[in-house]
């Protein structure tokens, strides 16, 4: 009550409720008018698409469809198997399915794969024992989410004001100094007086990664910006790496010829500054000052020549990005699902499945359909979340609540009414609140959940005589179906973000080794694109925690001197102490490392006696993976990624 108390009191939030609950009321009186079967579908479908941004809605509302109509003809293929027991065993693997296309897929479309999940377990559970056609009722289920679509649709184009949020150019272009300014600064400042700039950079910068995809929704000329903005990213990661070789590289040089870097971060400053005022980036001049240093001091050109092909990188990309129809590279950002959490969602999904279908096979009750329904809806639709107990909880309370609310409506409410539209009527009081509640971010699983067991319980627009028992037996069974799920959550499978946290380290010690297995073939690249992506999860659930961050940009400068060396040892001739410098930091890095630091210092001792003046590129990529290693020797440490 003290949620929807504030919820009334905020105007965004009273606006996105209305719009909930009138989309909702249109598409059930649609669906009723129409004669459908389970109107309530219908409303039901505009509670799950919600009102987001216009272009989100359109997306959401493709990835509603498309789902639905997938699940839809999965659920009818189902059925056919005949044997009640072998369609719920059927079902239990598709669930399985869905779950872990779900935990690996991004934004609309893990969507559609938990809705093709939802769909196939309504039309298996609802249909499985009774007379009712399975193809007839996954007909009626795809016209009700066409009406709630196009309900959810009308009202969100014509009463939604437009978002006024900055354009991905624009928010590129603010993120893109910051950045160029924190590599000056990189150039030159110890990593200890780096630490909260730079993790506060990388946080920013993973956000804006993480949710470009949603603010180009419904935008063809942003979709088509998305690719040099991941380049910009992946370019931007790859620069701060970088900029930190150089300046170890160069920290046991005087201050004098350090001197060169200052003017190297008073050139990135200068094209920062110009970024921001005029929204173009002229790299020239810094790339000109890197030319320079590069002539001056040998053994640091190798490395400004990395520098300046990122820089160069960036321009064009950004470039492309004001001029979408400008060809650039290719993505160097590719997400790598999280496969360890995708196994145990999948688990999750057939033994919470498998198990509410045991139950209501071995008592045979009729109401045991709703205990699957139950298991499925929120077994599947938080698959893809690093953190799903609470909302899991927000549901089984909403969801409680609903089905109280629905007991009573059916056996007083209903047949005082008498009439459909006025007990759809009565029931608008009650939808109003719970859309109150799924507008607010702190409460919209609670909201959510309410709206959806109340009307499939409660079937306000449906006037026929329900008896007690049923009434009750399905509610009670609905509701046990989501404490099955969250006890699976809970104590069988649980997921939490630091669980996922350990499964992106795993993921990222892995591709390290690829990288170094792989180092100079076309894969290492691939790996390394892989490596970028990781290490964006990872900032993204550091919570601030400037270690976390430090580890992880650690790990990418480990895959950059193992690409390196990998280039070097199959590109070039090495001299004879570096090749064998060379196959050795692979081979180190291609194998588990129990204690990095000590390996880290034995490279350094091993490469002491040689002298700055003389020695190779494969020995100052040795130097500074041995710096890696002994200062962030977490990025090795062993953990189990449960």
């Amino acid at each position: 009550m003290t949620k929807l108390n504030g919820a009334l009191r905020d105007p965004h939030i009273r606006a996105t409720a209305l719009r909930l609950t009138l989309a909702a009321m249109i598409a059930m009186v649609v669906a009723t008018g129409l004669g459908l079967q389970n109107p309530w579908w219908a409303a039901m479908a505009t509670w799950m698409i919600g009102q987001p941004p216009r272009g989100l809605l359109l997306e959401r509302s493709v990835a509603q469809f498309a789902g639905t109509l997938l699940g839809a003809a999965a659920g009818v293929a189902i059925t056919l198997a005949g044997n009640p027991s072998l369609q719920l065993a059927w079902l239990a693997l598709w669930l399985a399915l869905c779950c872990g296309l779900t935990n690996a897929m991004r934004h609309q479309r893990a969507y559609g794969a938990a809705l093709a999940g939802l769909t196939a377990s309504v039309v298996v559970t609802l249909t499985t024992g009774t007379e009712i056609a399975p193809v007839s009722f996954a007909g009626a289920r795809i016209a009700d989410t066409l009406i709630g679509i196009g309900a959810a649709l009308a009202v969100g184009f014509m009463l939604q004001p437009r978002a006024r949020a900055q354009t991905l150019s624009a928010r590129s272009a603010t993120v893109l100094a910051d950045g160029l300014r924190l590599v000056g600064m990189a150039l030159q400042q110890h990593q200890t007086d780096l630490v909260a700039r730079e993790s506060a950079f990388l946080s920013t910068l993973a956000a804006i990664s993480a949710g470009a995809e949603d603010a180009a929704a419904g935008s063809l000329r942003a979709r088509r910006g998305l690719r040099p903005l991941n380049t910009i990213f992946a370019s931007l990661l790859d620069l701060i790496v970088v900029a930190r070789m150089i300046r170890k590289a160069s920290e046991s040089r005087s201050i004098t010829r350090q001197a060169d870097l200052a003017a190297l971060r008073a050139e990135l400053e200068r094209a920062a500054d110009a970024l921001q005022e005029t929204g173009k980036l002229d790299p020239l001049p810094a790339l000109g000052m890197a030319e320079r240093i590069a002539a001056d001091h040998a053994e640091l050109k190798a490395i400004l020549g990395s520098f300046a092909a990122e820089l160069r990188e960036i321009a064009q990309s950004h470039q492309a990005l004001a001029h979408p129809g400008r060809t650039v590279c290719a993505a160097r950002l590719h997400p790598q699902p999280d496969l360890t959490g995708l196994r145990r969602a999948m688990a999750r999904g057939f033994l919470a499945i498998a198990a509410s279908a045991l139950v209501w096979t071995v008592t045979g009750w009729e109401a045991g359909r709703f205990l699957v329904l139950g298991a499925s809806i929120f077994t599947v639709l938080f698959a893809t979340l690093d953190q799903p107990l609470p909302l899991v909880r927000q549901g089984l309370i909403g969801g409680a609540v609903a089905a109280l609310a629905a007991v009573a409506w059916r056996l007083d409410v209903v047949p005082f009414a008498e009439v459909p539209w006025f007990s759809l009527l009565l029931a608008l009081p009650l939808f109003c609140a719970a859309s109150l509640l799924q507008a607010s971010r702190a409460t919209i699983f609670a909201g959510l959940t309410f709206n959806m067991f109340f009307a499939v319980l409660a079937r306000p627009v449906d006037m026929l005589p329900s008896s007690s028992q049923v009434v009750v037996a399905s509610a009670a069974m609905l509701i046990l179906g989501v404490a099955i799920s969250d006890f699976f959550y809970r104590w069988v499978l649980p997921m939490d973000v630091d669980r996922r946290r350990r499964h992106i380290e795993a993921s990222i010690r892995r591709e390290i080794v690829s990288v170094s297995l792989r180092a100079g073939t076309p894969w290492a690249e691939r790996h390394l694109s892989r490596l970028r992506h990781l290490v964006l999860e990872m900032v993204m659930r550091a919570r601030a925690d400037t270690e976390v961050v430090g580890n992880a940009v650690a790990a990418l400068s480990l895959g950059h001197i193992a690409m390196r060396l990998g280039q070097i040892a199959h590109q070039e001739t090495p001299a004879a102490d570096g090749g064998a410098i060379t196959k050795d930091c692979l081979r180190r890095l291609a194998n588990p490392i129990s204690d990095p630091a000590a390996c880290g210092r034995e490279i350094l001792k091993a490469n002491q006696a040689v002298p700055a003046e003389t020695a190779t590129s494969a020995v100052r990529l040795a130097h500074l993976m041995a710096r890696e290693l002994v200062d962030h020797p977490k990025v090795f440490t062993s953990s189990t990624a449960t």
